[in-house]
């Protein structure tokens, strides 16, 4: 099996068995706001993704031996931990759109005003999808609690996930602070997405499959990081040259956001006075313009830090693959697979 057929095939399996959950939980609430709430997190669960980290948590849990089906449901409450971690990050970024529709802060805020609500309907579509996101968290807890996988695998499993999600956390706090500091350099990005990024999209998945397994997860560190830190530092070109149409949200977000990426720490170090000027109207500026933009996206070019970003990216890719080649596992065709997925990684466009 290659890297697409296995995405195809496991992505519905992750995906139907989402679906069987939702119909579960919204059996079991006997309210008309409960049940939108949980109609609600149903949707945004399900409008899209890869599922990049649920098949993560396959391939770790296939790679050394793993059997069976029940790995689809375990790997599936990674979706739900992904709609939790997303709803409150589009709060905190002011973010309208999530893959292509409404953010669920902005689902919330515009049923406020359609039903004209007292009070202020952005406080209350915030409070709401606050949540939301909170209940999400819950539900993947629940779902991977009602597994069958022996007592003493799942408990560490929900301790290494609890690890994941804590990790996550402090990146996201740096991620905060990201934006407001001018000495926040390259090393301290690279930390932010080791945390934010690689920990919870790379390694956590992988180290909750072999745990599951039955396996010990250090070995695939090496592999991991390096290439959860080029995922992250192909994203962050694609938020600023990508298409609106494939990664669903705005072009103009991640300057509107005031991101400080590897992109942009390097054209803010190479660039001339006047270049930087220019970073630095658009950079947090939430009403930045598509001409700001392109003024951005062309110094980038011209400072060589788009090059620089895909060098390295390329050159994490070489680091996780020379250390995935060294790891034991009772699989090689899962190896492969994780060979091209890490290939995917710096191709993907959305």
């Amino acid at each position: 099996m290659d890297l697409k057929s296995f995405m195809a095939e496991y992505k519905e399996k992750v995906e139907e068995e989402l679906r069987k959950f939702f119909i579960a939980k919204k059996k079991e609430v006997n309210n008309e706001l409960l049940l939108r709430a949980v109609e609600t997190i149903e949707e945004y669960t399900l409008r899209g993704g890869k599922r990049i980290r649920a098949l993560l948590m396959l391939i770790g849990y296939r790679m050394y031996g793993g059997e069976g089906d029940e790995i689809i449901k375990a790997a599936a409450s990674l979706e739900l931990v992904q709609s939790y971690f997303l709803i409150h990050d589009d709060i905190m970024d002011e973010s309208k759109l999530r893959r292509g529709k409404n953010t669920v802060h902005k689902i919330y805020e515009e049923e406020h005003l359609h039903n004209g609500y007292p009070g202020n309907p952005q406080r209350f579509g915030e409070n709401a999808a606050i949540i939301a996101g909170d209940l999400a968290n819950i539900y993947a807890f629940e779902m991977l609690s009602n597994t069958t996988f022996p007592l003493e695998r799942k408990e560490k499993a929900m301790r290494e996930l609890e690890r994941i999600m804590e990790y996550t956390g402090y990146g996201q706090l740096i991620d905060i602070y990201s934006g407001v500091l001018n000495t926040f350099s390259e090393n301290d990005l690279l930390l932010l997405h080791e945390y934010k990024t690689a920990n919870y999209t790379i390694y956590g998945p992988l180290a909750l499959g072999a745990i599951l397994a039955g396996n010990e997860p250090m070995a695939i560190r090496d592999f991991a990081i390096p290439i959860g830190i080029a995922f992250q530092l192909q994203d962050d070109i694609l938020g600023l040259f990508g298409d609106e149409a494939k990664i669903g949200k705005p072009v103009t977000s991640d300057l509107a956001e005031g991101k400080k990426t590897l992109l942009i720490i390097k054209a803010l170090e190479r660039g001339n006075e006047n270049q930087r000027k220019v970073i630095g109207a658009a950079l947090g500026n939430p009403a930045v313009t598509l001409q700001q933009l392109q003024e951005v996206r062309d110094i980038v070019k011209k400072t060589g830090s788009l090059e620089y970003s895909q060098a390295l990216a390329a050159e994490l890719v070489n680091k996780g693959k020379s250390a995935l080649a060294k790891l034991e596992i009772s699989s090689e065709e899962y190896r492969r697979i994780l060979e091209d997925m890490a290939e995917y990684i710096i191709r993907r466009t959305m």
